[in-house]
């Protein structure tokens, strides 16, 4: 298998940290520029490499916005990854992994990492730490921190082995200047063996351009069953409009058919961590605490005192929602001149 990256990078003394660059539209994710970032500042700190990868089609003025964060972005290409499937993805990066001395491996906490990366971390025969918020890389041994129970209890897990894999929550990193070097550009043809590849795409579906992902909002406005009709979630896209953010939902508001299941926030649903976040008509049930604990502050509003949401929030409401989200959106239109 080492002939695989012939020419890629042979195996070094030097260890090496991997971030998997998720795009979309032509564009980074906002998250995997975050781990850029941080990843950045582990290989200084460490002595380690720096390597991002790219798999499929893009268009490679991509490189661009993230050509000053790694020492080297990797683009693989072959027909398997013109598509998303879990086995050619996780094939790929675990391949580059065990040839290039990877000791820590990265990816935002999107759908697609978090499909792909245990079966990575399978390939490479260690663990996998999920939808960890910060990581510790000044001791030894580097320990990630995940925050279980919706938020009530943080742990802190350490591999034993290496590479380290882990998927990161969007927001959890601050993004900071690069640096004055241009990182080399690899673009490289791979061959994948056919009888890895299982899974076969049949439709791709896009969300509409311009929506920001819930996950990478700064914002997010959620509404619940408190809004009592579909209709009236207008009144929730109307503030987040007004407030630059994105639009969010219960898990009870997407079984009713009332909003995409895009949006929905919770345990099966998408995992949060915005600077604000507001839950409108949502009680607070766990499996929602769960997608947003992380948040860095929370407004709730409800017109139920006793209403659970209420112990997880920086600032609580306790009034109609019909009367308190008209008067939030007019007050920030006159503040912020719209």
């Amino acid at each position: 298998m080492k002939e695989f990256f012939k020419g890629v990078g042979e195996t070094k003394m030097a260890k090496e940290i991997i971030v998997f660059v998720e795009q979309k539209d032509n564009e980074p994710r906002k998250v995997s520029i975050e781990l850029l970032s941080t990843g950045r500042k582990i290989a200084n700190d460490k002595g380690w490499n720096f390597s991002a990868i790219f798999l499929g089609n893009l268009d490679e003025k991509v490189f661009d916005r993230i050509k000053r964060y790694p020492d080297k972005i990797i683009h693989f290409k072959n027909t398997y990854l013109e598509h998303y499937t879990p086995e050619a993805f996780s094939f790929v990066v675990s391949e580059y992994a065990k040839n290039n001395n990877a000791a820590m491996i990265l990816a935002g906490a999107t759908l697609m990492a978090r499909d792909f990366f245990p079966r990575l971390a399978v390939l490479l025969s260690t663990g996998i730490a999920s939808d960890c918020t910060s990581i510790d890389w000044g001791q030894e041994p580097i320990k990630l921190i995940r925050p279980i129970f919706g938020g009530r209890v943080i742990t802190e897990l350490s591999f034993k082995t290496e590479p380290i894999v882990a998927t990161i929550r969007p927001n959890s990193f601050p993004i900071e200047s690069p640096a004055d070097k241009d990182a080399e550009i690899i673009i490289q043809e791979v061959d994948i063996p056919d009888e890895i590849v299982k899974t076969e795409s049949i439709e791709v579906t896009e969300p509409k351009k311009g929506k920001v992902d819930i996950t990478e909002a700064d914002i997010v406005v959620s509404g619940g069953r408190g809004l009592k009709a579909p209709e009236n979630f207008k009144l929730i896209e109307e503030l987040a409009e007004v407030i630059g953010g994105s639009v969010g939902a219960s898990r009870a508001v997407v079984d009713s058919k009332w909003r995409d299941q895009s949006e929905q926030v919770g345990k099966s649903g998408k995992t949060v961590s915005p600077k604000l976040y507001i839950a409108a008509g949502i009680s607070g049930a766990i499996h929602h605490i769960m997608g947003m604990d992380t948040s860095k502050v929370i407004l709730a509003i409800n017109k139920d005192p006793n209403a659970i949401i209420f112990n997880y929030a920086d600032y609580g409401i306790a009034a109609d929602l019909f009367e308190v989200l008209p008067v939030m959106t007019e007050e920030f239109k006159k503040r912020l001149g719209k």
